[in-house]
Order: C-alpha cells, then sequence, then structure tokens
C-alpha cells in the first residue's frame, strides 16, 4: 500500500499534472473569486454570452470522442451485460413503468416559475445566442427581441437541450414533456447498467433501478419539465462512462468521463459539490502512470464547468431564500422534518398525503444499517468493497448536505419536495441492497442440481418481488391520476388554468400583460410585465394592439391579490397595487375568470388600451339624503329623497355618455353627460320600507359600454322598518371568530359578488343568531353570500327559522352574486339566521347585508 500511494504521489508531482492541476484549481478559484474584487459585471457578461458556445464545444467533442470509442464501448458493453432473463425482466418492468406515468399522470408543470425560466433561457440561446432569461419580449419575423432580461440563476444544461431540439421540433416548448418521459426509461435503464457494471450483482442493479422507478416523486417529476429527471439521467450515465474509463484507462475515455461529468454539473447548482466522488476514486486510475490522463482530466472537467461555476458566481449572497428564517443552518431541523414528510401515514380515504411511499423510507434505512455493518465486517476481512460503497456514497451525497443545509431544504414546503430526487437513486440503492441478498439467499434455498431450472426458479421470485413492488406504486393510481404532487401549489395550478383557456382559443398570434411574463415567452408566446405596458404611451398600446390585431391581453394573477408570503421561509414578491393602479387606469374587457384553489382569481381581460379619461373622475356621489316636507305646495316642498352627483370628466371622449339614476331598478334620471354638478329628488312614495338601492351608472350610449357603476343604499324607517343590525340579538355562537357589524369576518367591506356592501353582519359558519322580534313585522329581507376575502369555503348553507319553523333554506351556495330572501314573519316571536358548514369549514365566512324587518 505504501508503495502504491508512493507511485501515486510521484506521478502527481510529474510537471504536467501539476500544471494540469493548478489551471483546473484556478479557474473556480478566478471564478468565485470575481465579484469579491470588482469584477461582477465581467462574470455577469461571460455568465450570459460564454455557456452556449462552451455546450456546443463540449457536445462536439463528445461526439467525436464516442465516435472514435463506439467500438470498444459495443465490446465492452457485451461483457458487462448480465443473463438474459434479468435483462429482459428490467425491459419489461421499464416499459410498464413508463407506459403507467404516461397514461396515468398528466402532463403538465409541476414548479412552474422554475421550469419556466428554463423554457425561457432556451428561448433566449435560440434566437439571441444568450444564456440569459428572456423576462418580456416579442415574437416577430422569426425573432425574439428581448425587452428585459436577466441572468439566470438556474443553471444552463436543460435549456440547451431545449435548444438543441428547438430547430426541428419548434418554438412551442410542449415537445418537452415528450422528451422527459423519453427520458425515464433511459435513466432506468443507464442506472441498472451501470450498477452492473460496478457490482456484478444484476439482482442489485435490477432492484435498485426499480425502486428508483417506482416512488411517485421520480413518476411525477418525469412527467414535467423539471431539470431533476435529467439530473436522474445523468447521474446513471455518467457512473456508467465512469466504469467504461476506469476499466480501459485511456486518455480518450477520461477525457469523455469528464465531458460527461461537466454537463451533469451544469443540472443543478448544488451538481458540482458530488463531483469529488467521482474524482477521488477516479485518482488511483489517473495517477498510475506520468502521461496526460490526469491533467487532460482535470483541465477538461473545470473548463466545461464554468457555465455552471459562472451562475454560482454571480448569485453568490443573493437573497432566493429564507425569508423570515436564516437561509443556512437547517441540516438537522430539514433532515428530521423530511423524515416525517416522506413517512407520514395515508389519509383517512386511503390517499397518498405526499408523493412519498412509507415503506421505501424504512426500507433504506434498513439498508442503511446493512451497508454499515456489511463495511464494518468487511474491513475486518480486508475485503473493502461495501466500504468504498459507503465512501462513495458518503462522498456523493455533500450535495445532499448543501441541498438540506439551506431553508430550501425542507420538503414541507410542497415546492421543495423534487430536490429528493437528487437523494432517491442511492436511497434506491441502499434499500435493494437487504433485498437482493435477501432474494438471493431465497433462490439458493430453492436451488437444486439442475442449472437451467435454477436459472428459472431465480427468473420467476425476481419477477414475483418485482410484481409486488411494481403493483404497490400502481394501487395508488388514483392519487397519480389526482395529481397529489404540487396540486396545492398556487402558481403552477394557475399556470396550468391559463394554458388550458388558451388552447381553446383559435390559434392566433397573441400579447400577454403578465406579472411574470418570462412563463409566456418560454412557450413562444410574446408577453411584457405589468409595469413596462403602464410606461408606455396611448399611441404605442394602441400600435401594439393594432399590430397583434386585438389579441392583447391583461391577466391578474397570484402576484396581484395581496402583499402576502404564503411559505414565512420563502421570499416572494406581491404586486397588489401594480395591478389595482393598471386596472384603473387601463380599458379592460374581462374575458374568464377561474377560481384557484379555492384561494384567489385568475382574471383574463381583453387590453384595450390606456382610457382616454380619468376613471376618478367619472361621477362622485356628494349627497344622499331624506329631506322633510316644507312649507309651500312646490315638488321642492315634498319629502323626498335628495341626490347630488359630480361629473367631472372634461375630456372629448364624454360627449358620447349618458349618465342614469336608477331606483330599486327604476331609471329616475337619464340625460347626456355634461360636466359639473346635478342634483335630483325621488319622492316618498316610490321609496320602499327599508333598505332602496340607488345605482349612478355612466355608459357609453354609442356601444352600450358601462363606463362607471356607483351603488348607494338608503335605509327608509317609513312605517316603521327596522334594520336588523339595530336589534340586539338574544344569542349568538358561531365556529370561529366572533360575530362583526357592518364588516366582514376578518374587519373588511363586505365583498360578495365583486360588489361592495357597508351594512349587515360577518360571521363564520357554522352559526346561529337569535333575535326576539315579538310579532311586531309582517317581513324580513336579506341578502347573503360567501365574502370573496377567502375564497376555499367547499360551501354553506343558509337558514332562516321563525319559530322553529325553517321558512327559507338556501341549499348548498359558493362563492359568487348576492342572495336574497324576502319571507313573511307575521307574528314571529323568535327569528333565527342560521348557517351550516359542509365537509370543510375553512374559509365559510358569510356575509348577511342589509337585513331589514319591515312590519
Amino acid at each position: 500500500m505504501k508503495a502504491f500511494i508512493n507511485g501515486l504521489l510521484k506521478n502527481l508531482a510529474h510537471p504536467g499534472t501539476i500544471i494540469g492541476l493548478v489551471v483546473s484549481i484556478a479557474i473556480p478559484f478566478l471564478i468565485y473569486l470575481g465579484p469579491n474584487i470588482g469584477h461582477k459585471d465581467t462574470i455577469k457578461n461571460l455568465d450570459l454570452y460564454l455557456p452556449l458556445p462552451l455546450f456546443v464545444i463540449q457536445l462536439i467533442a463528445g461526439i467525436v470522442i464516442f465516435a472514435l470509442l463506439h467500438k470498444d464501448f459495443r465490446e465492452w458493453l457485451k461483457g458487462i451485460l448480465p443473463e438474459k432473463k434479468i435483462s429482459i425482466l428490467m425491459l419489461a418492468f421499464t416499459a410498464a413503468i413508463t407506459i403507467f406515468a404516461g397514461t396515468q399522470i398528466e402532463a403538465r408543470h409541476r414548479v412552474q416559475s422554475d421550469e419556466s425560466v428554463f423554457m425561457s433561457v432556451a428561448q433566449n440561446m435560440y434566437y439571441n445566442q444568450e444564456s440569459g432569461t428572456c423576462n418580456q419580449g416579442f415574437f416577430e419575423d422569426g425573432k425574439l427581441t428581448c425587452v428585459g432580461k436577466s441572468n439566470s440563476f438556474k443553471t444552463k444544461g436543460l435549456a440547451f437541450l431545449y435548444l438543441l431540439g428547438m430547430p426541428l421540433l419548434g418554438n412551442d416548448l410542449h415537445w418537452i414533456f415528450h422528451m422527459e418521459l423519453l427520458m425515464l426509461p433511459l435513466a432506468v435503464l443507464l442506472m441498472f447498467l451501470a450498477i452492473v457494471a460496478w457490482t456484478r450483482m444484476p439482482l442489485l442493479a435490477f432492484f435498485a433501478a426499480l425502486l428508483t422507478a417506482l416512488q411517485p416523486t421520480v413518476l411525477f417529476q418525469f412527467r414535467a419539465m423539471s431539470v431533476e429527471p435529467l439530473y436522474i439521467f445523468l447521474s446513471a450515465l455518467s457512473l456508467l462512462i465512469f466504469k467504461w474509463a476506469y476499466d480501459r484507462n485511456t486518455l480518450k475515455h477520461w477525457a469523455l468521463l469528464a465531458l460527461v461529468l461537466a454537463f451533469f454539473a451544469q443540472t443543478r447548482q448544488e451538481t458540482v459539490f458530488c463531483l469529488l466522488a467521482f474524482i477521488i476514486f477516479a485518482l488511483p486510475k489517473l495517477l498510475d502512470s506520468k502521461g496526460p490522463k490526469a491533467p487532460t482530466f482535470f483541465v477538461t472537467l473545470s473548463l466545461f464547468s464554468v457555465p455552471a461555476l459562472l451562475t454560482i458566481s454571480y448569485f453568490q449572497g443573493f437573497g432566493f431564500q429564507g425569508g423570515e428564517f436564516e437561509a443556512h443552518g437547517h441540516f438537522f431541523e430539514d433532515l428530521a422534518r423530511n423524515w416525517t414528510e416522506m413517512t407520514k401515514p395515508l389519509t383517512q380515504n386511503g390517499e397518498l398525503e405526499n408523493p412519498f411511499l412509507t415503506y421505501f423510507n424504512y426500507l433504506f434505512a434498513i439498508g442503511a444499517i446493512y451497508l454499515v455493518a456489511r463495511a464494518i465486517w468487511g474491513a475486518k476481512k480486508k475485503e473493502y468493497f461495501y466500504l468504498e460503497i459507503l465512501a462513495f456514497l458518503l462522498l456523493y451525497h455533500i450535495q445532499t448536505y448543501v441541498i438540506l443545509e439551506n431553508v430550501s431544504g425542507d420538503f414541507s414546503i410542497q415546492i421543495n419536495q423534487r430536490y429528493s430526487l437528487v437523494m432517491l437513486p442511492s436511497m434506491a440503492f441502499v434499500g435493494a441492497l437487504p433485498v437482493a441478498h435477501l432474494i438471493q439467499l431465497l433462490i439458493g434455498s430453492m436451488s437444486g442440481k439442475n442449472d437451467k431450472q435454477n436459472a428459472m426458479t431465480a427468473a420467476l421470485v425476481t419477477l414475483v418481488a418485482g410484481l409486488i413492488f411494481t403493483g404497490w406504486t400502481f394501487h395508488y393510481k388514483e392519487d397519480f391520476n389526482k395529481n397529489i404532487m404540487y396540486n396545492r401549489n398556487h402558481l403552477t395550478i394557475e399556470e396550468h388554468e391559463i394554458l388550458g383557456w388558451l388552447a381553446e382559443q383559435p390559434k392566433k398570434e397573441r400579447m400577454f400583460i403578465y406579472g411574470r411574463p418570462w412563463h409566456f415567452i418560454g412557450y413562444g408566446v410574446s408577453s411584457i410585465h405589468y409595469d413596462r405596458a403602464r410606461q408606455m404611451s396611448a399611441l404605442d398600446l394602441k400600435k401594439l394592439i393594432d399590430k397583434y390585431q386585438g389579441e392583447v391581453y391583461y391577466i391578474r394573477g397570484l402576484d396581484c391579490w395581496d402583499s402576502q408570503t404564503y411559505h414565512k421561509k420563502a421570499v416572494e414578491h406581491r404586486i397588489a397595487t401594480t395591478c389595482d393602479v393598471f386596472e384603473r387606469d387601463m380599458d379592460l374587457e374581462g374575458v374568464k375568470n377561474i377560481l384557484i384553489t379555492n384561494n384567489y382569481w385568475v382574471q383574463i381581460a381583453k387590453f384595450n388600451g390606456r382610457k382616454e379619461f380619468n376613471p376618478q373622475n367619472i361621477i362622485a356621489v356628494r349627497d344622499l339624503e331624506f329631506v322633510e316636507a316644507a312649507q309651500g305646495d312646490t315638488l321642492e316642498a315634498k319629502p323626498a329623497l335628495r341626490y347630488g352627483i359630480s361629473l367631472n370628466e372634461q375630456s372629448g371622449i364624454t360627449r358620447d355618455w349618458d349618465y342614469i339614476v336608477i331606483a330599486n331598478g327604476d331609471t329616475i334620471a337619464h340625460a347626456t353627460y355634461i360636466p359639473g354638478s346635478i342634483g335630483g329628488r325621488i319622492s316618498e312614495d316610490k321609496l320602499l320600507p327599508g333598505y332602496n338601492q340607488m345605482e349612478f351608472v355612466v355608459q357609453n350610449r354609442e356601444n352600450g359600454k358601462i363606463m362607471a357603476d356607483v351603488p348607494r343604499f338608503y335605509f327608509n324607517k317609513a312605517n316603521g322598518a327596522v334594520q336588523l343590525t339595530e336589534m340586539p340579538f338574544v344569542s349568538h355562537k358561531q365556529a370561529w371568530g366572533k360575530l362583526r357589524k357592518n364588516a366582514s369576518l376578518d374587519g373588511n367591506t363586505f365583498k360578495v359578488g365583486g360588489k361592495l356592501y357597508s351594512e349587515g353582519f360577518g360571521t363564520h359558519a357554522s352559526s346561529e343568531t337569535v333575535f326576539n322580534i315579538e310579532g311586531k313585522f309582517k317581513t324580513f329581507k336579506m341578502g347573503y353570500g360567501l365574502d370573496e376575502e377567502s375564497l376555499c369555503s367547499d360551501g354553506v348553507q343558509l337558514q332562516i327559522i321563525a319559530d322553529g319553523n325553517v321558512i327559507h333554506d338556501s341549499g348548498r351556495f359558493a362563492l359568487g352574486n348576492l342572495k336574497t330572501a324576502e319571507v313573511n314573519v307575521e307574528n314571529v316571536q323568535t327569528l333565527i339566521i342560521r348557517t351550516n358548514s359542509f365537509e370543510d369549514m375553512d374559509c365559510d365566512h358569510v356575509d348577511i347585508i342589509n337585513p331589514a324587518l319591515i312590519p
């Protein structure tokens, strides 16, 4: 051993090797140092313009070297292939799993923002030969003009693969879903071959590859556009090429391995850390002579890892994660939490709580104990096979430590669960160790003297075990159909619904104004941000609309709804005010409203340009009051409801406008819009006892478009009408919170069906409010609905009960327009308003609007 180590050190000290080692270390050191010594702009530009040419050179070099070595690879592969029966079983199970994934799991985005970044970078690479994200841009005349771009914080390898397919398959990147599915069987078979090559244990390879492929998280990701499937594919390919290079030990083989490992590093930023395992285990072969193998390997690996190194360097110190928490220092916390997430029991309905199989994690734990025990036992006997496996895995998973050290390694945050794909192949390998050895013992106990019969027995036992594992995953078919992975992720579902709506429309050139325009850029659709559209002049916006023949749309999505960060560990940006101002200033025509996870609305509207008027000036209600009778016989002396309005818009567009005053559905006044102050009266005999609804409307008489609609309510106390809000209740109870008067449950202005109301009660179902009305009234009127401050209700029932008898039953109602009730309460002593929740009481915020008792 001493002589062996001395030989390695002697060869390492060779001048050529030293120079190669210095260069290979200097490259990442200088790249990382750049931003810290005033050269951040240099790193920025290199990150934008260097990756693509390096990828092209890397690809050409890899193809040339493999072409020179393909005959050798074929011969080497023949030497490692296991017997046909186990190979056929592997092919059959791989085909079955691929078919299952392709037919039972919907192809859709599961980490929308990340996947869209890769797509947008690919578009920018293809059209502009830049490796940054095209955040905003226009597709026209076979070009992509990016009007907003930035360096991509994602590695660029996946985007480069998309680029390779675009000349043939087009810039509508939906075809990537098929590419990712095709990668599934290739990754499984490569993993099988790699483990066979290194261990010469076909059973171990079979079950390791099978267990990897059967994990729900893996299957879901191979039906998305995530980078993690590429990670699994390249990790298996790297292991296979590593063994080939290790066995053949030539300059060309090691150069090819360096090229493959360097591209493997382009999958995730953390992947560079796993390269240490390959380097350390390659050293005995690389340094077994003083030739150019070692310096060639080191320099090639370092040089072609530059794209990933540039990304890491440029974004060092950026606050992408943490939120209210420290970004780093969470390893043990995340390790414990992730074990809990990955071993959660089934729901009451027998469904998976998360896309993990509990048995798999316990199998891994057993396998880890088994591996450590075999490593220790073997070391005592000077057999180091299992110790070497353990050492390689520990070195390889430094990257796992890096992931779990960060707050983003918390799998209780749903979008982070995809990071498990970095760990699952190794977990499957470790878990397969005791399984393969146990089955080997079982086969041995059943074997006889007939070799042919023994081989058949081995194949049958392996088949049965494989069917058990596969059947267990497949029996969760409904969970796969329901898309349980990320089915609560707002943004992913938002994009899925938008793209679903877009697919229903006639095929046309369109442009979208959206909070995340790169999502559309990724699909080859023009898009800009709200802020850019607001900065454009009315004339430029008109030109834009004409250019797309009116097919310009505004989308109000997740970012527009509030300023809340939904995960305390996330760094998110909400722009609710931006969207509100945009909608105030722009002429929008509603097209589609889509409720997302019962939490918020995605609103799609046709964009017609900038409003040629100030919406706040159109109409304002100055007065709305009841005036008593005065002396005299004139109309003005009679009691009436008096109103006063101001028409303040001065632009010439108002010449086509009318103003309309409506009381309880009847038009009271209708005249041409002329700027100034206008007043009027509604005689007492036209008022109803109780609440009266007034509407002050401005309408374009040419096209019928409503320019403004201002509602007001006036309570008429005639004949002794009483507002229920002014009566004391005998008792009240509700499931959550407290009853609010003239405000919603959360203390906001009532909002039902998109309209605002000011008087009533805000409660939470289930609730019951009891009033003593002492038989003094004949009629009870009210409106009711679910308040839009909370959208996740699964429905509510409302009942009005008079002296124990249900006199109004709403049935189950959901979010929507205000419902009304008008019931007879003559001689009724006790009036009860009751609300009932259904399966889930979450978000059951019920508004009782304008309740009134009429004698």
